[in-house]
């Protein structure tokens, strides 16, 4: 199984992931302790976060 490194080579922060899975207990004391990776090419390749909004009903248009 490949799994990808938890900590940048570069800066020692802890590289972001899309899974909540690898969200674990070793990973929140990483990121106490070395915080994020603050890289500018990590950042570049973070994963966009788009929240799920709940549609919202268009509103009637007046008619005269």
């Amino acid at each position: 199984m490949d799994r990808q490194p938890i900590v940048c080579n570069t800066c020692t922060g802890v590289l972001l992931t899309t899974d909540t899975r690898d969200y674990t207990p070793q990973r929140g004391r990483l990121i106490v302790t070395n915080g994020y990776c603050s890289c500018p090419a990590a950042q570049k390749a973070a994963p966009v976060v788009v929240s799920a909004a709940l549609p919202v009903a268009p509103e009637p248009v007046a008619q005269d």
